[in-house]
């Protein structure tokens, strides 16, 4: 159906950033608010809009873009973060009343838990310029590789759930798909598709990815795959939920302390059922909690997002012995701090040697997370409960 956009009157299809926008004028408001550049009416009059000269002017379009989230009672950054339709937001928009559900949405299963509708759309887009004339052309890259990762998980994880959790196929092109909590029979798939997508997103953020061995890629990421996986689910988990424990348990699942029962209700042996919900909870009310409250406290752009994701995956600390490796690993996350550094003057931050030591702890504190996870993985697995490959 076709509509009009509410700023600069264009005919069109869909939806951008929850309201009646065309893509033009959602990515004008995305630059305008990351921009540090305060802009002045163009006729010094403030009514642009009234004279029909609202794309002549930044400030009277960015105003007019502004008035009518604070008239909707939308929350721009969330929108511009993710797409949002319940209490939560993470990488996707248009927010709807909290508990409005999707038409191509099955019933739950589990009644005292809410599915979560949330309509996404993805933030991290690829760059439109062309990369020779962009002052961060690997960032740009990795922004591409992040968003075809993102795709690709999306809709393989939504495919693979049963047909009582069906989901229809416009929901998942129109990211109109409820999020579920999660089991522990999903994780060893859910994983794997983590771990395939991977590969897709270092190709295209880095070329020379290409250029290794097989072996040489396995050991990039099957090195990375854990931390890049906490970092992402809390970046995620504290735009969507951040006043409650829910965790992302994979791209589109989650972990809660109210959902325990929920993951373990596939465990076919049903023993050591109590141990296992005990220590579940344990580690949700210490690791996901401190995570987050890291996470919130540092509160990542998309871009410092992005090199963080990153320099999860050159990981120099896996063990290799391999001089060579080492030596790669090293060369990209130079290569991607200087893309930051790009980054921060583009934003006008010159003195940005502290919000870089912020990023850095936040890693340390996402590797101890990590291995705090893979440590309560094998207790699971001594107690008889996780019984999954292990990659």
């Amino acid at each position: 159906q076709s509509r009009t956009c509410l700023i600069c009157k264009a005919q069109i299809t869909q939806l951008h950033l929850g309201i009646d926008a065309c893509r033009a004028c959602a990515v004008f408001y995305r630059r305008a608010r990351r921009s540090k550049r305060v802009s002045q009416c163009k006729s010094k009059t403030g009514k642009c809009v009234e004279d029909s000269r609202v794309l002549e002017c930044r400030r009277c379009r960015f105003d007019l873009m502004q008035g009518i989230f604070e008239r909707a009672n939308l929350d721009p950054y969330i929108l511009i973060s993710i797409d949002k339709s319940e209490p939560e937001s993470s990488s996707g928009l248009n927010a709807e009343s909290p508990k409005s559900v999707s038409s191509h949405e099955p019933a739950s299963t589990h009644p005292h838990i809410p599915m979560i509708s949330i309509r996404y759309s993805l933030i991290l887009l690829c760059a439109n310029s062309d990369p020779s004339s962009s002052s961060t052309p690997l960032l740009d890259r990795i922004r591409c590789g992040y968003n075809v990762m993102t795709r690709i998980r999306r809709t393989t994880e939504l495919c693979m759930r049963p047909v009582d959790q069906f989901v229809h196929p416009n929901a998942i092109d129109d990211n109109t798909f409820p999020i579920i909590p999660g089991t522990h029979g999903s994780i060893f798939r859910t994983k794997q598709i983590l771990i395939s997508s991977l590969f897709d997103f270092a190709s295209i953020s880095f070329p020379e990815f290409e250029n290794l061995t097989s072996n040489e890629k396995w050991h990039f990421v099957s090195g990375c795959n854990d931390l890049f996986n906490v970092i992402e689910s809390n970046f995620r988990a504290q735009k969507i939920f951040p006043d409650d424990d829910r965790i992302f348990l994979s791209y589109t699942t989650t972990l809660s302390t109210d959902s325990i029962d929920v993951f373990l209700s596939d465990h076919t042996e049903k023993t050591n059922i109590e141990e296992a919900t005990t220590a579940i909870r344990k580690g949700l009310e210490t690791h996901a909690r401190c995570e987050k409250q890291a996470m919130r406290r540092v509160s990542p752009t998309d871009e410092e997002f992005l090199v963080l994701l990153a320099l999860s995956f050159w990981n120099t600390e896996s063990p290799s012995g391999d001089e060579h490796l080492s030596l790669i690993a090293s060369t990209s996350r130079a290569a991607i701090m200087k893309d930051l550094h790009s980054y921060y003057s583009n934003i006008g931050v010159s003195d940005y040697a502290t919000r870089i030591g912020q990023l850095f702890c936040l890693m340390v504190a996402s590797e101890k997370v990590t291995m705090s996870i893979l440590e309560d993985l094998e207790l699971l697995r001594l107690m008889d409960i996780n019984q999954q490959p292990r990659f």
